[in-house]
């Protein structure tokens, strides 16, 4: 006997584990259905191609396919496909494959009332799935998986279920438990609570950052502007003291001035000098002329004999004309007459305009606090000069700030210029062309900022 009943023991094991396989099939199925059911529903009542035809292949799909591959397949729905995988959450839970036919039809009718209690809201939702269309698929629903018998009415399906505590649940979510329901609304509420206090904390850190960065660059603006304005004081305070040193400081033209007329005659007064002795060393001639009157006087008379008067001839001396009183300075060397140049090998402009032309009325022979520019010019070529940037020490720094206009017209730089830089060194000079009376910058110089 016991040997006969080892033997029977794995037919039954074998059996058991068929039923339960069969079970596990049938209610899987039976969501698919569901599934199934739900997107022919949603897909029939929108016209449109990529909509259509995910009808059409559900259709011909037949019962228990998965609706949910075909909507990825097609695509263009994916947010309808997410929404309709909520019907699916059961399919693969433990609990739900161990039931019983009348549980698992209990519990696929519940997920459908949360699905359209979800999903109401919209349009398209409510359109697609009014109570007539939700009892044709729990009738599919029930011909898989047949409910529990019950004496009570059939129920029906309220196209505006409305689940509070005390009141009379109707549809189909008389099967569902009036507690488990009322839970799940207070889940889903902490949770969309949760998700907007979320969505709060970063918007308000957002604005938080926005509001900050807007600050900090405000103050740094101001301070950055207060700063520039404190600069451009000190400049001004600077230029404008400078301005009024060079004015209260006797110019080197009222000196040059003063002292030209008195070269002027000198120079006139040797020039008369020379033509007047017709020779090209005046200084020679002048003391020929002083060592002749020298021995006329001095030659001795001649003795006298006793009882004799003798009148000699006395010679006359030659007349030497008289010569204006000049005042000669004592030179170690002979000086030759020099012709003087038609025009100064060396003269000064202050900066060009923007085109590169000097301005012949501020033409200087003499360096003068405005000049910046050192012209040279040659006799074989005076139309054509050399210039190089040479200003008044005390005058650099403004030409440095406003270097735009007072040194790039005329000069080409090396190196970028820095607030460090404090001075110009020479690299190349430029040159210059004399058109129509104005003095034009043909090659501009080269300088470093240093």
């Amino acid at each position: 006997m016991m040997t006969g009943s080892m033997r029977i023991l794995p037919f039954l094991v074998l059996i058991l584990s068929a039923s339960l396989s069969s079970a596990q099939s049938i209610n899987q199925a039976a969501v698919d259905t569901l599934t199934k059911e739900v997107a022919l529903a949603v897909f029939a009542t929108i016209d449109q191609p990529k909509a259509q035809e995910i009808y059409t292949q559900l259709v011909d799909c037949g019962d228990g396919c998965e609706a949910q591959g075909i909507i990825r397949a097609v695509g263009s729905w994916d947010q309808v496909g997410q929404r309709i995988q909520q019907l699916s959450q059961l399919r693969d839970t433990k609990a739900f494959i161990g039931m019983g036919p009348a549980e698992a039809n209990a519990a696929i009718r519940r997920q459908l009332a949360q699905f359209y209690q979800r999903n109401k809201a919209y349009e398209s939702y409510r359109k697609a799935l009014p109570p007539s269309v939700q009892q044709q698929i729990l009738t599919k629903i029930d011909r898989m998986l047949p409910p529990a018998e019950t004496t009570e009415p059939a129920p029906t399906v309220s196209s505006n279920p409305t689940v509070t505590a005390g009141s009379a649940i109707t549809g189909d979510e008389a099967i569902i438990d009036p507690a488990t329901f009322q839970m799940g609304q207070l889940e889903r509420e902490v949770k969309e609570t949760k998700e907007k206090q979320l969505w709060m904390m970063i918007v308000s850190g957002i604005i938080g950052l926005v509001v900050g960065a807007g600050a900090i660059y405000l103050l740094l603006y101001r301070g950055i502007e207060a700063e520039a304005k404190a600069l451009l004081a000190d400049n001004n305070r600077l230029r404008n003291s400078l301005e009024t040193a060079q004015r209260n400081k006797p110019g080197t033209d009222a000196m040059t001035n003063a002292v030209r007329p008195e070269y002027r005659q000198k120079v006139s007064a040797y020039d008369a000098i020379v033509a007047e002795l017709g020779s090209a060393n005046p200084l020679a001639a002048i003391r020929q002329l002083k060592q002749q009157v020298t021995e006329n006087t001095s030659k001795p008379a001649s003795a006298m004999r006793s009882g004799e008067v003798r009148t000699e001839p006395v010679e006359k001396p030659e007349p030497v004309q008289a010569l204006p009183p000049i005042a000669v300075t004592p030179v170690a060397e002979p000086l030759q007459a020099v012709a003087a140049p038609a025009k100064p090998a060396v003269f000064y402009f202050p900066p060009p305009d923007p085109n590169g032309q000097f301005d012949l009325s501020q033409k200087s022979e003499v360096i003068s606090p405005e000049s910046a520019y050192r012209f040279s010019i040659s006799a074989e070529k005076p139309t054509v000069a050399s210039f190089r940037f040479e200003a008044d020490p005390n005058r650099l720094a403004r030409f440095l700030t406003y270097r735009n206009y007072m040194i790039e017209p005329a000069c080409d730089s090396e190196n970028t210029y820095s607030s460090t830089h404090t001075r110009i060194a020479m690299r190349r000079d430029g040159e210059a062309v004399q058109e129509n009376g104005t003095w034009r910058v043909k090659t501009k110089a080269l300088i470093r900022y240093e």
